[in-house]
Formats: structure tokens, sequence, C-alpha cells
């Protein structure tokens, strides 16, 4: 293990981090920028529903489709950060050695997990890509918006894999 310091984090760790860390941040943003455009749809629909007696056709259908964007946009940097709901109620019940790999199992489950996930998209997308599918309503190609999930899921598991072991380097060895 090429550490730093004696119960660190490997450096390899650490430059993965500093070189993802920006991309999870720029999908962050466009996960913002999501959740602005769901609330401007919404906003429009509800006053264009009392002028003009008709609110906007598209909107559900489009705002579905922002909300999942803006979920799995802004996953892989929750998970990054750990922002996510903790519940350790086990864990922390647990001594630290046994903590520590019960974090770093928990990790490795999470990393097989999000795989197999973006594992089972991939088909998903490929059916939508090649037979060019549109949503209903609004004719949106729906295969950019499918390839949301394997991209992020994907990232998501790289998140998983530096806290798991960020985790376990920062303490000490297990």
């Amino acid at each position: 293990m090429n550490s730093s310091l004696p119960g660190s984090t490997p450096l390899w760790v650490n430059r993965v981090e500093r070189t993802l860390r920006p991309v999870f941040v720029g999908l962050a943003a466009l996960a913002t920028l999501a959740g602005s455009a769901i609330v401007i749809l919404l906003g429009t629909s509800v006053v264009m529903r009392h002028v003009a007696g008709a609110p906007l056709r598209f909107t559900e259908e489009l705002v579905g489709l922002l909300v999942t964007a803006a979920f799995f946009l802004a996953l892989p940097l929750v998970t990054l950060n750990a922002d996510h709901v903790h519940v350790r109620l086990v864990v922390g019940a647990l001594p630290p050695n046994l903590a520590r790999w019960a974090q770093f199992l928990a990790g490795v489950f999470g990393v097989i997990f999000c795989l197999w996930f973006a594992y089972l998209c991939l088909p998903w997308f490929e059916f939508a890509f090649e037979r060019q599918i549109k949503s209903e309503v609004s004719r949106l190609l729906l295969f950019p918006w499918m390839a949301l999930m394997p991209v992020s899921i994907a990232l998501t598991s790289i998140a998983i894999a530096i806290r798991a072991v960020s985790a376990s380097g920062k303490a000490g060895s297990l």
C-alpha cells in the first residue's frame, strides 16, 4: 500500500478523488440546474393553467425526467461527501476494529451493487438508443436521459470505493 503515512489514505486514492471531485461537482451543478428547471416548469404550468386555462402539456413528463436526472447527477458527489442519511446503530455498537471492517465491507457491497445496477441499465439504454425511442407527449429522445443512470452509478461506485478505502486507511489498517 503506497501511503504517505502509516494508517493514512493511499496516495492513489487521494489522486483519484482530486481528479474526480471537479467532475462530481460539475454533475451536481447540472443537478441544481435541473432542479431550477423543475421549479420554472411547474411555476409556468400553474400560471398557464390559471391565466390561459391550459397548463403546458409536457410538464409532467419533463419534470419526471428532470427529477430522475437531478437525482442521478447529484448522487456521486453526495456519496463522495457522505452527505446522505446514515443509520449507524449496528456499526456504532461495534468495537473500532470491527467497525472499520464493517465500513469496508459495506463499501465492497456498495461497489458490487452499483456495478451490477449499471450493468443491468445498459441493455435498456441500448434498446432505447437503437430504436430512437421518444417520450410520449413531448417526443424527447429518451436515450440521453437513460445514459445518466449507468454513468452516474459507475461514478458513484468509485465514490463508494474512495470512501471505503479512505475510512479504512484513516482508521488504520484492516
